[in-house]
């Protein structure tokens, strides 16, 4: 299953972005969105993540 972002707590840093190695995630109108057809679930974008606002 591929990582998911919470809108709530994300704050469209982009820090999840820079760590994503499949480029699956891009930031627009100030929220993370992830491509779930790329994810790879490698869970760097979960450590990334200033908020905790990128789950499984």
């Amino acid at each position: 299953m591929a990582a998911r972002v919470v809108k709530a707590l994300c704050i469209g840093c982009g820090a999840c972005t820079h760590m994503c190695p499949s480029g699956a995630i891009t930031v627009k109108a100030n929220q993370a969105h992830i491509d779930s057809a790329k994810c790879d679930e490698c869970e760097e974008c979960i450590f990334a993540c200033p908020n905790g606002a990128i789950i499984i």
